[in-house]
């Protein structure tokens, strides 16, 4: 355990971010009154109606019959806000101010899903509704909008439309809010939504476009004495990568990916160790003292999930089938990147199926061809995507436009191919203890391979184990 000091700190922190919503549920359980010892949700005006004044922080998602917003109400509190649509006024816009008499209230389970201690642990308080009878009063003038909404439109501008405008600014921008439905869940059923998810790949080819123009395509290093020249070129790229966190909204998955970037150039800085268990770990950490709650987050249990994977299965497959041989040509060199993309995928597919199978209830079948197709894909089309916000309308914009349209059609297109294909998705039911047993099978596989053939006694009983609850599930 020495050599992994920010695994074992992990653990306590974890621990006690478990044991205090253990605690605040037994006694919300005893006193019947909502408790969350990390986020302040708790409102004494739930369930009744009231006059709220709604500050809208967010545009309107779509949704059947509604728009979704969402809202702080005054003076404090998260709400998701449901607004009727209607044709004969004007829908809000984010920085208004609605007036509405409404109820907020948490909402019920969906299914086996508890979706109130979801929003809770989000920090919303409830829902509200406001009826197209509501008494609405609309006051103040729209806010600027965002940054980030200001680089949608350019991306508009630039000729890019419908599903490859939305698939194009997902990638770049993280902006999911027009995703069809229908496109998102192809994403899913063929294995590619991690591809829309702004996480490790797409924060990795950010970085290698930055590393790329600051060393002037290779050709201009600092070298490896010059200290200042690193930290330089190492600082510029911190900010950037921080920048582009905040642009695109924050989530776990990319916060992950950019405080490993910032650990591994500050490790460079100092000429120490860049890259293992132990920095992946430490982003875990940091991530979990400032925002505790998303340890129950989707995105950040699968991000962690599939970099922990890929650090330490891919190296072991590499080592296996020497994978690190030197490149000669352009024949090798495709060769090569095949022969990475197939073992990254597999090590992440290890990593995050257990999750996966709770989680959505289903495997993607095809997740290799749909690596091979969609990744080659997605480091092309960030870069351009990327291009035409630069240039936005112009002449030249409107040129890469074009092509970053192409390269969008083809993935969605590619996507929905996949998922036509028979079979592509297994159905699946998977408990808690299940996900426990299967990544004890797969940590004791390892053990296998690394300590003592002994432990291959576990991984038996651990599968037999899961056999047994999945038959009887």
């Amino acid at each position: 355990m020495r050599a992994y000091p920010m695994v074992v700190l992990l653990l306590p922190v974890v621990a006690a971010i478990l044991v205090c919503n253990y605690v605040g549920q037994r006694f919300e359980a005893l006193r019947h009154t909502p408790v969350n010892l990390l986020y302040q949700t708790e409102y004494d005006e739930l369930d009744s109606l009231r006059i709220y004044a709604f500050v809208l922080t967010s545009e309107a998602k779509p949704t059947a019959r509604c728009d979704r917003y969402e809202a702080h109400i005054l003076p404090r509190g998260k709400v998701l806000l449901y607004v009727r649509r209607d044709s004969t006024r004007t829908m809000p816009h984010a920085g208004d101010t609605l007036i509405a008499r409404t109820t907020i209230r948490r909402p019920k389970c969906i299914g086996s899903f508890d979706y109130a201690t979801y929003l809770r642990r989000q920090g919303t308080i409830g829902t509200a509704y406001i009826h197209l009878n509501t008494a609405m009063h609309r006051i103040g003038q729209p806010v600027k909008p965002s940054l980030r909404t200001r680089l949608y439109r350019r991306l508009s501008a630039a000729g890019l439309s419908g599903d490859e405008l939305a698939t194009t600014a997902a990638l770049t921008l993280g902006y999911k809010e027009d995703l069809d439905p229908a496109l998102r869940q192809r994403f899913q059923t063929s294995g590619a939504a991690h591809v829309l998810a702004v996480s490790g790949l797409h924060t990795g080819i950010i970085y290698g476009l930055i590393l790329w123009l600051l060393t002037l395509g290779g050709r201009v290093k600092p070298r490896y004495e010059n200290q200042f020249g690193r930290c330089t070129v190492s600082l510029v790229i911190i900010a950037v990568m921080w920048f582009y966190a905040w642009l695109t909204g924050m989530t776990p998955s990319v916060v992950r990916a950019v405080l490993m970037v910032t650990l591994f150039e500050s490790a460079r800085m100092f000429y120490r160790e860049a890259f293992s268990v132990n920095t992946i770990a430490s982003a875990a950490v940091l991530i979990l003292l400032v925002r505790p709650l998303d340890l129950w987050s989707i995105s950040f249990q699968m991000s962690f999930a599939a970099t922990t994977a890929i650090v330490i299965i891919a190296r072991d497959i590499e080592r296996e089938f020497h994978t690190q041989k030197k490149i000669h040509n352009i024949g090798s060199r495709i060769l090569h990147a095949i022969e990475g993309t197939v073992i990254v995928s597999i090590a992440a597919q290890l990593g995050t199926l257990p999750i996966g199978m709770y989680t959505f209830g289903q495997v993607s079948n095809y997740f290799l061809l749909t690596n091979l197709i969609v990744l080659p894909l997605a480091l092309l089309l960030v870069p351009c995507g990327l291009a035409t916000i630069v240039l936005g309308g112009s002449f030249f914009g409107r040129a890469v436009g074009y092509l970053t349209y192409g390269l969008s059609w083809l993935m969605n297109h590619a996507v929905g191919w996949i998922e036509s294909l028979p079979g592509c998705v297994t159905h699946v039911r998977c408990s808690g203890p299940m996900v426990v047993l299967l990544y004890a099978a797969l940590v004791m596989s390892w053990l296998t391979l690394h300590k003592s053939l002994w432990w291959l006694c576990g991984v038996i009983a651990s599968l037999v184990s899961f056999c047994i609850l999945f038959a009887y599930a």
